[in-house]
């Protein structure tokens, strides 16, 4: 067995059981601006939610209302808090686009719209030692993508966190400036948040789409796994 890369903790296990997190490391990957191809394939993921929702409607979606169920039992408010996947689902529909910052994040956020499902990564490089799927004890700093003043999370908050800081928070509300990817990064690490209503096919569709479609708008070589209580763990190839 290689180095131990991600660790669903047992208290998430034990609060959230049949929960299932899709992990995806890409290696030797090529990131810079979307192409044609890629911003193509956005604007059909798009076009697919609009036909499907109106703005008002998202909350419709299974996916959607299990993860606002997630946020209520951290004690987040899902109206002042949302999940990444509604909040981009509401994003796409209402500015008929999806955001563009670099082909694996541009991807990622399509195929998030797509399933319905929230997806993150990070930079495996600027990764310290082994991240964790925890709770927070509070009074952990947090600097949130763009911003230049750090805050602090709350006790009992769900994060994911490596050995040196606190990658996201509230789950996968939002991810941190230090490790987001970058058309420098050559390695990263992605999740797709499976809630213990959404089941592990929904999670295995969405990590295979993942997967394919970063292959053609990154290249690089890929290694899937899915973490959940029977096996808790992702670790690299031997």
């Amino acid at each position: 067995m290689g180095k131990t890369l991600f660790r669903i903790d047992e208290g998430i296990l034990s609060a959230f059981r049949g929960v299932n997190i899709g992990v995806l490391l890409g290696q030797d990957v090529a990131l810079g601006v979307a192409d044609e191809s890629l911003e193509a394939f956005k604007a059909s993921v798009v076009e697919e939610a609009i036909e499907a929702f109106d703005s008002d409607s998202v909350t419709s979606h299974p996916n959607v209302r299990s993860w606002r169920e997630m946020y209520k039992a951290f004690k987040t408010k899902p109206g002042d808090y949302r999940p990444s996947a509604e909040a981009l689902l509401r994003r796409a529909i209402k500015r008929r686009s999806l955001p563009s910052i670099n082909s694996a994040v541009d991807t990622y956020n399509a195929v998030s719209v797509r399933h319905r499902i929230p997806l993150g990564g990070f930079d495996l490089d600027r990764i310290q030692g082994t991240i964790m799927l925890r709770f927070s004890e509070g009074g952990e700093s947090f600097t949130p993508l763009g911003a230049s003043e750090p805050e602090e999370t709350y006790p009992g908050e769900v994060v994911y966190a490596d050995d040196a800081r606190v990658l996201t928070r509230r789950w996968n509300y939002r991810d941190c400036d230090e490790t987001k990817i970058t058309e420098d990064t050559r390695a990263f690490i992605m999740f797709v948040d499976g809630s213990v209503d959404i089941p592990r096919e929904s999670v295995e569709s969405a990590l295979g789409d993942l997967e394919s479609s970063l292959r053609r708008f990154c290249s690089g070589t890929y290694t899937a796994h899915v973490a959940n209580s029977e096996q808790p763990y992702f670790s690299t190839p031997v």
